[in-house]
């Protein structure tokens, strides 16, 4: 097979087998085995060291990435793709990781939905993120409603309307109607929604 190795930086070298990127490695790590700027053909067996060096600086990229925070697999795939690994290589380190129970949609899905209750989001803004991160509705669609009830929803955009009329109370009573619905209805709150709020605060 033939290798190229071209360094990206001081510290990372990029890693080509047969006009192939399979993926960049640490230079300290390449260092011991090859130049970080090598081009010639090598044995097979060489290749699969390397390619077996690729999948585990994929895995410890990814530890290393959920050690910090929990990340949907759409943000763990992106990292990996950023760092040019080979599809095959990306597959490979995000299953280890479901295995291990390291990667979870589904964490991520709950983690995401109560951080956004907690900040009043509405249903639709929840809902719009969350798909943002390309996770399945089977997922999270019974948990989204088991979390965020109607009732829950109604609280939060009664207590927002509270506070955005207090902050704005010097408007004429039109103009603040208009500026309230018109701030909610960004938010992702859905016009009736709005209105019934309304109707109780007045």
């Amino acid at each position: 097979m033939r290798l190229r190795t071209v360094p990206k930086n001081r510290y990372t070298v990029r890693v080509e087998l047969d006009g192939i990127c399979r993926g960049t490695l640490p230079t300290r790590v390449l260092l011991p085995l090859w130049p970080e700027d090598f081009e010639g053909e090598i044995e097979r067996d060489k290749a699969q060291e390397l390619l077996a060096l690729l999948e585990k600086q994929a895995f410890s990229t990814l530890l290393d990435y959920l050690a910090k925070a929990e990340h949907s697999e759409f943000q763990c795939r992106n990292l990996l793709k950023r760092k040019e690994f080979d599809p095959r290589i990306i597959d490979a380190a995000i299953q280890r990781c479901r295995e291990q129970n390291f990667l979870s949609n589904a964490r991520f899905a709950e983690i995401m939905i109560r951080s956004y209750i907690s900040r009043k989001a509405s249903k639709r803004a929840i809902i719009a993120k969350i798909r943002e991160q390309r996770i399945p509705g089977e997922i999270w669609t019974e948990l989204l409603e088991e979390l965020y009830p109607r009732e829950q929803a109604s609280e939060n955009i009664n207590e927002l309307l509270a506070k955005y009329c207090s902050t704005h109370r010097g408007l004429p009573r039109q103009k603040l109607r208009e500026k309230a619905f018109g701030y909610l209805f960004r938010k992702g709150f859905e016009l009736e929604e709005i209105q019934s709020a309304w109707e109780e605060l007045a």
